[in-house]
């Protein structure tokens, strides 16, 4: 009888998408708006003159893409510091070089890390992602709540972008590389 509960719970988790920490999601929205005005070349990732900032997403996850976007509204009243921003909710099978963003925040996905990876290398953008675990596959940034908040930073794959960011910023975050992910 366990079985089958523990069986129908699991399959209820996959067919709803992930479950995520809404202390996590909350603490990333404020902050990685605030590293990615820390980028020396933002100016140059402006689109109309704003800040397109894309909140990648499975489709099961559009609530929580939704989320995120009204709590970062709440919260920056339509202006990260001195620039004016556009949040674009993109599903991870519609996201392409063609999408105009800023920067990328991705959600969770079993199949689209690398794809966004790619084209955030590609545009030159800030890639910052839900799970650290997917920094493993090109993505830059990545916060977890330990005992204190933590910061990590795709070392490998900074070096391989357009992206320059103040040297406060390198002197706080925690550099992981593939291999001690």
């Amino acid at each position: 009888m366990k079985k089958i509960i523990f069986f129908c719970l699991i399959m209820v988790n996959v067919s709803y998408g992930y479950s995520y920490n809404d202390i996590l999601l909350k603490a990333q929205a404020s902050i990685f708006p605030k590293i990615m005005l820390l980028d020396k070349k933002l100016e140059n990732k402006l689109i109309d003159g704003k800040v397109v900032y894309t909140i990648a997403y499975d489709e099961s996850d559009l609530h929580i893409a939704q989320e995120i976007s009204d709590f970062i509204d709440k919260n920056f009243e339509g202006n990260f510091d001195k620039y004016l921003y556009k949040i674009n909710l993109v599903e991870f099978s519609d996201l392409s070089n063609d999408t105009e963003t800023s920067a990328i925040y991705t959600l969770n996905s079993d199949k689209y890390i690398d794809k966004v990876a790619k084209i955030a290398k590609d545009k030159g953008v800030i890639a910052f992602s839900y799970d650290i675990e997917n920094l493993k596959k090109g993505l830059l940034f990545s916060l977890v709540l330990e005992k204190s908040t933590v910061l990590y930073l795709n070392k490998e794959d900074l070096n391989k972008t357009k992206i320059d960011f103040v040297d406060s910023l390198l002197q706080m975050v925690r550099f992981m590389d593939k291999n001690n992910l």
